[in-house]
């Protein structure tokens, strides 16, 4: 299985916090008729004034199937160059290789290092903010 999917059976698959609740019977109300399926299928009927919705949805997925995921060794390196690049006295000029969410594909930044904001998961280097899951490479 690769390293993908690992990852979203990890976050997506753990039921383990509702293993109390998890055999217990479904109990029907008494005091209301279960709603028939003609009814329950016209509740959700305006969400069909979405034309075009899914084709959108469709086109950004594709762009992000060029997106590759580091394994466990290589974030280490990225993470290892950040903390150099912190430990110097003045800013060092990198060019840093990127995944950018908004265009789905990879591409370079050339700038000094700036700071990095850990609980946004952020890296600025120059004027660029660069998700720091998204980076890929940064040589001096």
């Amino acid at each position: 299985m690769d390293e993908k999917k690992l990852i979203e059976q990890k976050i997506f698959n753990d039921t383990s916090k509702y293993n109390d609740i998890m055999d217990v019977d479904y109990r029907h109300s008494k005091r209301h008729l279960p709603m028939n399926q003609i009814d329950r299928a016209a509740q959700f009927a305006p969400f069909g004034a979405l034309q075009g919705f899914h084709e959108s949805i469709q086109n950004k997925t594709d762009n992000y199937e060029n997106k590759q995921y580091l394994n466990y060794q290589q974030e280490q390196k990225i993470v290892d160059k950040i903390k150099y690049l912190q430990q110097q006295a003045s800013p060092i000029v990198v060019d840093v290789t990127y995944f950018n969410d908004e265009s789905g594909f990879y591409e370079h930044v050339k700038g000094p290092f700036k700071k990095i904001e850990p609980a946004k998961g952020r890296v600025t280097f120059g004027d660029t903010s660069i998700v720091l899951v998204n980076i890929r490479n940064i040589k001096k």
